[in-house]
């Protein structure tokens, strides 16, 4: 279910118009409504994953006809991920596509480029995690996949999001999964990203900092990385998972930090 590189140049030059013709609003939500932003128009400069996923995809393909963007715009056809892309959905699509096509340039096959990019590849309304992480759609792509693409933000938001953690832990156990770092000025470590905030931040890196929006995504991810079994601390109840109160949130995570330190290291390094 991935994207080549014309679709998501198409999705770009779409979401450009729409913000040119003032289009594009920010929709109505408890975090917009703090802002006080609910339907003013959102600039090219600011728009992010998360409003092309509220605003665009989820306005365009309805609950009751619910698909992912790339069997809307591949019509079925199946298109396997040359390149999984490791985000935070809070960059800029600006600087996203920047660095895709930085990416792009660097390649000798560039015309059958395809990057596996969760926002067009899941289906918004229901995104089905599987009951183990290596049921989780984002597995299955790695599995397939030629490469990771890890996309350095300028705030480097991408190393303090716990399901990046978990891609960049798949390619790390995974040897045969090379793993790149790039950036909006280019290929981390190359010519232009040789220091600065990205460089640093990357050096800096710690699992231990990595947040979830859903906390039992973050204890199930580093049970994972510690090699416990998934669902320790969890508890699941007809399919509704919580954490387990017997297992105090921020307790249990620092121990099992502590315990399995030489499995995080990898990570950290």
């Amino acid at each position: 279910r991935a994207l080549t590189l014309e679709q998501l140049r198409g999705v770009c030059d779409f979401v450009k118009r729409l913000c040119k013709t003032e289009m594009l609003t920010y929709g109505a939500s408890p975090h917009n409504d703090r802002l006080r932003r609910t339907g003013k128009s959102i600039k090219w400069t600011q728009v992010t994953q998360h409003e092309i996923c509220s605003e665009l995809i989820k306005k365009v393909i309805p609950r009751k006809h619910a698909c992912s963007w790339m069997e809307l715009v591949s019509q079925g056809r199946p298109q396997p991920g040359t390149f999984f892309c490791s985000h935070s959905w809070g960059e800029s699509f600006r600087d996203f596509m920047a660095t895709i096509e930085y990416h792009a340039r660097k390649q000798s096959h560039m015309r059958s480029l395809t990057y596996w990019i969760c926002v067009y590849a899941n289906n918004q309304w229901q995104v089905e995690l599987g009951e183990q992480l290596t049921d989780s759609p984002f597995s299955a792509a790695l599995r397939k996949a030629d490469g990771l693409l890890v996309m350095m933000d300028k705030d480097a938001e991408v190393l303090q999001r716990i399901w990046c953690v978990f891609e960049m832990s798949t390619a790390v156990l995974n040897k045969k999964l090379s793993m790149q770092f790039w950036s909006p000025l280019g290929q981390v470590g190359g010519a232009l990203v040789t220091s600065g905030p990205i460089v640093q931040a990357l050096e800096g890196m710690s699992v231990s900092v990595a947040q979830a929006s859903n906390p039992v995504d973050k204890r199930r991810i580093l049970n994972h990385i510690a090699g416990v079994p998934e669902m320790t601390g969890i508890v699941d109840e007809g399919g509704s998972k919580s954490l387990d109160p017997s297992f105090p949130e921020g307790d249990y995570e620092q121990r099992l930090l502590r315990e399995h330190e030489p499995r995080f290291a990898q990570m950290d390094t």
